[in-house]
């Protein structure tokens, strides 16, 4: 058989004549025929642009081997309507182009692109084996080694811990509004007897754990999440879901079911809690916040800084009306006031006024725009201070005084974080 442009020759089989493995695609265009399962496809976004980059796809031939797909986004309308994970189908012409250098989720240097030529079709009754899925797994050992790297995305399996905030003693409740304004889940998860790690799922994943949460009849603890990006927070390992992300429990895959297994002759280490881990938030100078701000980040995170008060002032005529028990803005019902947090009706309402609290530590010297009692009432002393960023429409954070022991009870929310008593609001609309 003579071979093609690109110096490659098809492989062929029984029942076509053009077929290339993942194996052999090679840079350049293709005359020929690839055979796989969509095991997943999702949109990319260029984060900053706001633009969408294209459709990316997880695929797997015959041989078990995987390769990243792509779609540009001119060519989306024509392929989407075809396409259903778990689905197997044929793809006749193709460009192979290498594969990107960053949160990469196979191995293969080279992505199946869809050219102008491109025809794709459902694989009807073929006689031929696909895998269902790969998963590429790591250690607590390997994120570390890759964290901050912008590498490689690979899967995590273990048992949780923790779901925000929630122990496995009892059953944790999520709640979905909660979660949906907060845009993600933080679960502790351990893998096998290693370090227990923070698990961030965003968005698309955290809605999906929810869903498949809530869809067993006992409460899951195995959890399966692929294509995680690692970051470090304050000297912390943290792990993030992707675009790319998908989210598995106890009996979902074999993966899953297998760890179920290995968890069941381990019993300890579901029982085992270490509390200093799993709640250990990651401490930054006040200067280290700024910092992490100022990186424009739409993620959530969570810190604890020291920091001494050398300023209190109250007096403004700013206020809003507050639950008594969870110091969130009470609705307005049609013959009392609600509180969403909690639930009630007819409630008391509590006036919450804005205060401004100058704090400094050996970095430098911020001002905190509070609502509430902060419930600090002297000045000079040290605290440590739990600040909560958020960047959604606009900036906020929450800062509690961690020295007390219901921390709860003095929650605040800060409108600006400020420098040098200047007030700067990082990304505008407060």
């Amino acid at each position: 058989m003579a071979p093609k442009p690109n110096g490659k020759c098809p492989i062929t089989s029984e029942s076509d004549d053009n077929v290339m493995f993942f194996r052999d695609v090679s840079p350049g265009p293709h005359e020929t025929q690839l055979r796989f399962r969509l095991i997943h496809f999702w949109e990319a976004w260029n984060p900053l642009k706001k633009t969408l980059i294209g459709i990316e796809m997880l695929l797997i031939d015959e041989q078990g081997t995987v390769i990243q797909g792509f779609i540009s986004p001119g060519r989306i309308e024509r392929y989407l309507p075809k396409m259903k994970p778990g689905s197997v189908y044929k793809l006749n012409n193709f460009y192979g182009s290498s594969n990107k250098s960053v949160y990469r989720v196979s191995d293969h240097a080279v992505t199946a692109s869809f050219s102008w030529n491109s025809e794709l079709s459902v694989l009807e009754d073929s006689p031929i084996h696909f895998d269902e899925d790969r998963f590429r797994f790591h250690s607590f050992e390997d994120f570390q080694a890759s964290c901050d790297r912008k590498g490689d995305l690979y899967d995590v399996v273990g048992h949780m811990k923790l779901v925000n905030g929630q122990s496995f003693i009892g059953t944790p409740v999520l709640d979905e509004v909660e979660i949906a304004r907060a845009r993600h889940v933080l679960v502790h998860v351990q893998s096998h007897d290693g370090p227990v790690m923070k698990l961030y799922l965003w968005d698309q994943a955290a809605k999906e754990f929810c869903k498949k949460f809530k869809s067993y009849e006992n409460t899951p603890t195995v959890l399966l999440v692929t294509a995680v990006n690692t970051k470090s927070l304050g000297g912390t390992l943290a792990l993030t879901s992707m675009s790319s992300s998908r989210v598995f429990m106890d009996y979902d895959v074999q993966p899953t079911i297998d760890y179920f297994g290995w968890l069941g002759s381990n019993p300890q280490s579901a029982e085992e809690v270490n509390v200093e881990v799993v709640t250990k938030r990651e401490t930054l100078t006040i200067g280290e916040i700024f910092s992490y701000i100022k990186q424009g980040s739409t993620k959530e995170a969570f810190f604890e800084c020291t920091a001494t008060i050398n300023d209190v002032v109250y007096g403004s005529t700013w206020y809003y009306i507050s639950c008594s028990g969870y110091h969130t803005k009470v609705m307005k019902g049609p013959t009392s006031l609600m509180c969403s947090k909690c639930g009630k009706v007819n409630i008391s309402g509590v006036a919450q006024y804005r205060a401004h609290i100058s704090v400094y530590d050996n970095s430098e010297q911020a001002v905190f725009v509070l609502l509430g009692d902060a419930g600090f009432d002297t000045i000079g002393q040290k605290h440590n201070f739990c600040v909560s960023y958020k960047a959604q429409l606009r900036w906020e954070v929450s800062i509690f005084n961690c020295d007390q022991d219901s921390p709860s009870g003095h929650s605040t929310s800060h409108r600006s974080f400020g420098r040098k008593q200047q007030y700067c609001n990082f990304g505008g609309n407060i």
